[in-house]
Formats: C-alpha cells, sequence, structure tokens
C-alpha cells in the first residue's frame, strides 16, 4: 500500500517529518505523495479539505485518513498520539470507511469541486441573482450571498448560518441564504432548502465582481452568466476507528464539552 503525507505547511519540523515517514516505512507501507492509496493528512479539518484538492484529480482512487493535531477534527478519526494505532488498523484493515459525493459547480467554460460547500458572495454590493431548482424559478434574490453545501458540509459554514444539519447518509443539497433582505418590496424563501440528490440548482447572478468560494480556496475573478450546482459522481472517501457513530462524533464535535 501506498501512503502520502500531507500536512500544512511550517507545522511539523523536518525532525517530526522525518519520524512520521520513519514510522509509515516501518509498518511495511510505501511513501508516495504523487500516487498514493492513502493518503494520510495531519492537521484539522482545513488540512484535510486542502489535501483532497491537492489529489482532486485522483479522489475517487484513494483514501484519507487523519491524526488530529488541529483545534477541530470532525472530518479526523484519530487523536494526535495514536499513529501507530492508525498505521496498525490501516495495515490490518480494521478501519472504517464512509464516502461521500462531492459537489459540482459548473459554469460556460469551467467547473469546480468541493467537500462542503461553495459561496457566492457579493460583500460590498446586494447580490441580485436569479434561482432556479430543476429550471423552475424560485425566487430573485437579493442579499449578501448563497451557499449551497453537501449533506456533509451541513454542518460547516451552513450550520452558521443557521441552516439545517443533514445525515451524511443523505445524500442532498441544501441551499441557504446569506443576509437576505426581506421587506415590502423585496422577498426571498428566508429558510434553507433542502433537496434530493438528483436535483440542480441554477443562479443567474445580475450583479458583476462576485465571489465565489469552495472549502477554502477562492475561484478567479470573472463575471458569471449561471453558475449550475448538482451533487458530482466523484465521491471522496475517509477512514475512521471501528465503532466509528455519526451521532457520537457529532456531539464531540459540537455540544460536549
Amino acid at each position: 500500500m501506498k501512503i502520502a503525507l500531507y500536512f500544512k505547511q511550517n507545522k511539523l519540523s523536518d525532525e517530526q517529518i522525518a519520524e512520521y515517514e520513519n514510522k509509515i516505512v516501518s509498518y511495511g507501507f510505501k511513501l508516495d505523495h504523487d500516487n498514493p492509496d492513502v493518503v494520510l493528512f495531519i492537521g484539522g479539518d482545513g488540512t484535510f479539505l486542502r489535501a483532497v484538492h491537492r489529489y482532486i484529480d485522483i479522489v475517487d482512487k484513494v483514501k484519507f485518513i487523519g491524526l488530529n493535531k488541529g483545534h477541530l477534527g470532525y472530518f479526523i478519526g484519530y487523536n494526535e498520539d495514536e499513529i501507530d494505532l492508525l498505521l496498525a488498523n490501516l495495515k490490518s484493515n480494521k478501519c472504517h470507511e464512509e464516502s461521500y459525493r462531492l459537489l459540482k459547480a459548473s459554469f460556460s467554460n469551467s467547473e469546480i469541486y468541493a467537500v462542503n460547500e461553495i459561496r457566492i458572495e457579493s460583500p460590498f454590493q446586494t447580490l441580485i441573482s436569479e434561482v432556479e431548482i430543476n429550471g423552475q424559478k424560485l425566487e430573485t434574490f437579493r442579499g449578501n450571498g448563497l451557499v449551497v453545501s453537501s449533506s456533509l458540509g451541513s454542518s460547516a459554514y451552513n450550520k452558521s448560518l443557521s441552516g439545517a444539519i443533514v445525515s451524511p447518509k443523505l445524500e442532498a443539497l441544501e441551499l441557504t441564504e446569506i443576509a437576505p433582505i426581506n421587506n415590502r418590496i423585496y422577498h426571498s424563501l428566508h429558510s434553507s432548502l433542502v433537496l434530493d440528490s438528483s436535483s440542480t440548482i441554477t443562479l443567474k447572478p445580475k450583479t458583476s465582481n462576485i465571489i465565489v468560494g469552495y472549502d477554502e480556496l477562492i475561484k478567479d475573478d470573472e463575471n458569471y452568466e449561471y453558475i449550475k450546482f448538482s451533487l458530482s459522481d466523484k465521491k471522496v472517501s475517509l477512514l475512521y476507528k471501528e465503532g466509528f457513530n455519526y451521532i457520537r462524533h457529532l456531539a464531540e464535535t459540537f455540544t460536549e464539552d
């Protein structure tokens, strides 16, 4: 099995990197940072998102397993001091695997993918955009922005906007508004909308110079005729300890002291 070691630059010393690499080799694995079978990421949830985008071209062929060395570890199955347990479980195929479909946003001449969400924002002027669901007009949105999240990403930025947390077992899209304008003249849904996995969301912005963010990345500035969102056929696979439980994982991340 080939393993790539992924971490945020300047967060590990040369000695720590060498220690992890030697440990990986000692368990009989090969180091391969270009075409791995497994990506071992060390850090927090942000490190995981960056790792996925680093390997986005082969994301269907690799699995991701995390060692928590950050503040939040929603995507991470092992604590910082459990490197031996992680490698032993990996060696004996005792990890629990979960796979999740990525989000896709299609533009007139390109497309992007995201684990958590894709955001359309206009921080310095009102964003005006037509919103269509499966080709049917829903509204003309006015406000700061719109967020489309996957079920997995519903507990990220979407949650901070009071969107619903959706079980990752449900393949769904969620549309949530950022600071919508609602008065006697302008109206919007003013609520999160959860859609089935076959649905599409199309935005037709009337505002120029909007910002498109996806996970921790920003798409190059340009004017967009339309942006079409859907669930991708691409999947990201995460490995956890055996006995992984989603509700317990949610409690450990958000509600337990």
